[in-house]
């Protein structure tokens, strides 16, 4: 109980951290720089505290949703190393001794696209497991299934809307040189836009699987009903 609980700990501090990093234009070179070295010191510490699942990777069956977390665990991993790379050629102060600083434009595209399919990834990550978190929230919070799928799906829709006009998909998919900031918007609406981003993948990742069994179910049902 208490690996779990350091466990759940450990994913909402890089959450947070994953969550503040995005914010660049606001933290400062400095502050993101050091938020950035102690992400990936929890990044290690969580691999090192779920290397069973490494160890468990070649057993068992693969089902839909086994295959959709392997895929998702996986781009993260690589978007980590890709930012841990980026981050370390970028650094002028942690690493600064090293002497080997480069900010040139293959370091600014890895580090533009690690960190934009990094956020989408890390998301579709927490929905994998949102049911244990739901399960968490019951303890305090009583909500029925139509309400929470409700607020969910408001949720996502403006998840939609924030993705489309945040352009995110320019830095996913290298489509701009450089980030563009806004430095004048106000900061809460920073992160309720991308609070719903999270929020919509979030919404895809744990829901999918959901509709795909209730599928299923269908499906048996159907061919149940045809042989009687």
């Amino acid at each position: 109980m208490t690996k779990k609980i350091i466990k759940i700990t450990v994913d909402i501090i890089m959450t947070l951290l994953f969550f503040i990093l995005m914010a660049y234009h606001f933290t400062g070179d400095a502050v993101h720089e050091y938020l950035g070295f102690l992400l990936f010191i929890f990044f290690i510490l969580h691999h090192i505290l779920n290397f069973n699942w490494y160890k468990n990777l070649p057993k068992g069956k693969y089902s839909f949703n086994r295959v959709l977390s392997t895929f998702i665990n996986t781009m993260l991993f690589l978007c980590m190393i890709g930012l841990m790379i980026s981050g370390i050629l970028f650094s002028q102060r942690v690493l600064g001794f090293l002497n080997i600083h480069n900010s040139g434009m293959f370091t600014r595209r890895l580090h533009m696209i690690s960190s934009s399919w990094g956020f989408i990834f890390m998301s579709a990550h927490l929905g994998m497991h949102w049911g244990m978190f739901i399960n968490m929230s019951k303890k305090f919070i009583n909500i029925k299934k139509q309400t929470a799928l409700i607020i969910a799906s408001l949720i996502a829709v403006y998840g939609i809307i924030s993705f489309i006009k945040r352009e995110l998909y320019n830095k996913m998919f290298l489509l701009v040189e450089f980030a563009f900031f806004n430095y004048e918007e106000p900061v809460i609406l920073f992160f309720t836009d991308y609070l719903s981003i999270m929020g919509l993948f979030i919404f895809i990742s744990y829901y999918l699987p959901k509709i795909r069994k209730n599928n299923n179910k269908i499906k048996i049902n159907i061919s149940k009903e045809k042989r009687k």
